[in-house]
């Protein structure tokens, strides 16, 4: 109880010097206790704490408050604060996502649009993941983008990359020929990551952005061997942790067995995570639209 008293008393021996310098700051002159841009009171009146023993004392004192001016001021400095650490968040996630210097600004607004009616189609699925991409990534939903080269696939998947990280969603922007590089690279003595790191790195970051599937053809070497087990293994333990994948392919899901020799199994998985969301995009290329536009 001693405690609580002392407590008590502190709080009443700071609102009292509190009291003091209000006093003593608002004078006598009533012009000095209106704010002279937004014209609200710089004081409100309230119940003297130093009789808070006394609960039968009306004795009221004046207290110093923020008007509108200043809580506007504050309210400025909170948003620009916010923003300042959402834009280092933003350049944090991105020199994490090995998107590459030539994605580093693509996104959907800068993007033509009208021209290619499966690339809008396209065009429009990814914007929708994006703009609900809180729902889509409890589910673990991915997107399936497949078609001729230069058709715009990594142009949308980039779109979505940067989009994502702009509401701090982590993610990571690679492709087989990366990866396997990277895994390699583990196998050195001098090598300060782990297989077992990378892997987790690959099958629990938030969106992976696996660009250019099937650009390796598959053959029946011992090397193959490993290279199948590599895409089997990320590809699974994405699917099993439930995280969201977008690929990128000039193949189609059959094409990649039948023609990349990759396995069913590994295609059957990431058939299961793409589901409802394999989109080709066709017609003319996308590169020399945009070339015939000057742009």
């Amino acid at each position: 109880m001693e405690k609580i008293n002392e407590k008590i008393c502190a709080q009443s021996i700071r609102n009292e010097e509190n009291i003091a310098n209000s006093r003593s700051e608002s004078g006598d002159d009533l012009s000095a206790q209106i704010c002279p841009v937004c014209g609200e009171n710089l004081f409100e009146m309230i119940k003297n704490w130093r009789n808070i023993f006394e609960p039968k004392s009306d004795e009221m004192v004046k207290l110093r408050r923020n008007c509108k001016c200043e809580r506007d001021r504050q309210e400025l400095e909170a948003k620009r604060r916010t923003e300042y650490e959402n834009l280092q968040k933003f350049k944090r996630l991105k020199s994490l996502s090995l998107l590459g210097k030539r994605y580093e600004n693509i996104s959907f607004e800068s993007t033509q649009t009208s021209l290619n009616s499966s690339f809008d189609v396209a065009f429009n699925r990814c914007k929708k993941f994006c703009e609900n991409y809180k729902i889509i990534l409890a589910k673990g939903n991915g997107i399936y983008l497949f078609g001729d080269k230069g058709i715009g696939k990594t142009h949308l998947t980039a779109c979505m990359a940067n989009e994502l990280m702009k509401n701090g969603v982590p993610v990571l922007f690679t492709n087989l020929f990366e990866i396997s590089k990277s895994v390699k690279a583990t196998f050195r003595k001098d090598s300060f990551e782990t297989e077992k790191s990378l892997f987790e790195k690959f099958s629990k970051t938030e969106v992976l952005f696996f660009d250019d599937l099937g650009t390796e053809i598959f053959s029946k070497n011992e090397e193959d061997t490993w290279f199948q087990g590599l895409l089997f293994d990320i590809i699974n333990q994405r699917y099993n942790a439930n995280k969201s994948t977008i690929f990128s392919s000039n193949y189609s899901l059959n094409s990649l067995i039948n023609e990349r020799n990759i396995a069913e199994r590994t295609v059957d998985r990431l058939c299961e995570m793409t589901s409802g969301a394999q989109m080709k995009i066709e017609e003319k290329s996308w590169r020399n639209r945009q070339m015939d536009l000057d742009f």
